[in-house]
């Protein structure tokens, strides 16, 4: 079915302390063609804390849903696609805390994502591998950073420009790792898309 490229904004850094407060959604096909968009503030159910980095305030949440509240559409738009973030650790880290405190078995395994940023190392030249240096180096065009539809929108860019790469030849490098010493091989995607195709969440039970 292709890709859904997430991004989230958090009022920290710690998936175990801190909460989402807004979740951009692109959906791609398996080309990389563009299908759709989604997007929604999320009332965290405490204080905001990173007003810094996104500049959300507690009043632009107050009357956002929560992220239990979401679910439903949050299945939906993730079933059958690989998920796709830059830095994707982060973002699916926060998904799966989550989903795990909502009380609902719903949970991205690591085998079903791809990661833009591991994949920077790859398809693209030597060079720091954050979300707006990653996309410069590609030719992506970014918007207001930090917010997170603007972000998932480059990360589908950078999706794409590898996706292209590859298709053409281009590497950079065979082989990458990730931070946590794990090896990023060319065309991850599709190794992601057949795991994604295979997950089976259970129904709504409210």
């Amino acid at each position: 079915m292709g890709y859904a490229v997430v991004d989230v904004e958090t009022t920290g850094l710690s998936p175990v302390r801190d909460r989402i407060v807004e979740i951009g959604v692109v959906l791609l096909d398996e080309s990389g063609e563009p299908e759709g968009e989604w997007q929604s503030l999320v009332n965290p159910l405490r204080g905001m804390g990173a007003v810094f980095v996104h500049g959300l305030t507690d009043a632009d949440v107050a009357d956002a849903p929560t992220l239990a509240d979401l679910l439903p559409q949050i299945r939906g738009l993730f079933s059958g696609r690989a998920l796709v973030a830059h830095n994707a650790t982060f973002d699916v880290g926060f998904l799966n805390a989550s989903f795990a405190r909502a009380g609902y078995g719903m949970h991205v395994p690591r085998e079903a994502t791809v990661c833009t940023m591991e994949l920077s190392k790859i398809y693209l030249p030597p060079g720091r591998h954050g979300l707006a240096a990653a996309a410069e180096r590609a030719g992506v065009a970014t918007a207001k950073r930090h917010r997170a539809l603007a972000d998932a929108h480059t990360a589908a860019g950078l999706l794409r420009h590898y996706l292209n790469a590859e298709a053409d030849g281009v590497r950079y490098a065979e082989r990458a790792f990730s931070r946590s010493g794990e090896a990023v091989e060319p065309a991850a995607w599709i190794e992601a898309r057949g795991a994604a195709a295979e997950l089976s969440w259970p129904d709504f039970l409210f």
